[in-house]
Order: structure tokens, then sequence, then C-alpha cells
């Protein structure tokens, strides 16, 4: 007999069974919820990363090339990419000031290089930097300054960029090949 009432018991699971068990199930996954958010900060980490590889690999390609062996002081590298196939290098930085500035250079450049960093943006006046002329791109508030040196191309300042001219003459006049 003790095992007639275990199977009516069993069957005898009401609706409101079934609501209290799924309210228990969703105070743990509210509590887990609440416990696994983020802190609330305003200050994002910046992943800094040594460019110098990307940069010395590009150089021994392109020893003519001005590239960015010495960024200037306070600047921090957040991204570098070398690809060894189309000798193309993009080092990007967060500027003292906070902002976003970034380094191009193709070996052999080719219209649509400038065109696709720079948004098809119109060209501008010519920049002295140093006595070096670089020609100046503008396209909503991205600013960038293009050079050709032979064959090769080099683009400091890209649709993502936020640095200002002044920051921007400042990584030019940091460039050394």
């Amino acid at each position: 007999m003790a095992g007639s009432e275990s199977k009516n018991k069993r069957g005898r699971q009401s609706a409101g069974d079934m609501v209290r068990s799924l309210g228990l199930v969703m105070i743990i996954v509210i509590v887990v919820f609440f416990f696994a958010q983020p802190p609330h900060s305003d200050a994002k980490k910046i992943r800094v990363l040594d460019p110098t590889s990307d940069v010395q690999a590009f150089a021994s390609a392109a020893p003519a090339v001005a590239a960015p062996h010495h960024p200037p002081a306070g600047w921090r590298s957040t991204v570098s990419t070398y690809d060894p196939d189309t000798q193309q290098l993009r080092v990007g930085w967060v500027t003292a000031k906070g902002h976003y500035a970034e380094y191009a250079a193709a070996v052999r450049s080719t219209p649509s290089f400038v065109q696709d960093l720079t948004g098809q943006a119109p060209r501008g006046a010519a920049v002295d930097v140093g006595g070096t002329p670089w020609q100046e791109f503008h396209k909503d508030k991205a600013i960038s300054l293009v050079r050709d040196i032979g064959t090769s191309t080099v683009i400091l300042g890209t649709l993502r960029d936020t640095a200002t001219l002044d920051e921007l003459r400042a990584l030019a006049g940091s460039l050394s090949t």
C-alpha cells in the first residue's frame, strides 16, 4: 500500500506547485543576473600594445619610408597590424589628450588605398611639417595628412581618427626612417 500512496501523491501536483517552483528558479536567475553585472564606471581600460615588431617588419620592406619608431610623448599604442603580402602597416594610438590617431602606410600604394582610408575626402591645402609638405584631406570631422614617397604612401589620420591637426603634425614630426 505504501507504493500506491506515492503514486497518487506524485500525480497530484497542482498549477500552484509549478508556479512556486518557477518562482524559485526566477529568484535564482535574478540574483545571478544582479551579481554578474559589470561595475558601472565611465573609465574604460585601454589595451596598450607594442607595435615594434610590425614597424620593424615594415621598415625592412620599405627602408626609405618614414615610420613611427618613437611616437610623441604620452601616446599609447592600441592597434598594430602589418600585412607582409600587401606590405601595409597600420598603427593606432590614443594621444595624450585622449584622441585617436592612426598611421597607415603602403609600400606600393594604389589610389584606392588613399580613398578608402580618407573616406574619399576631398584634397585640401598642403600642410608644412618641419619643411616637408603633406597633403591635407578633410571628411566630416576627420583630418588626414598624406605624403607620397616614391611608390609608397603614408597616411596620418583615417576616418576613425579624432586627432587634431596639431596632433597629426606632432605624429608627422616624430616619424623617422
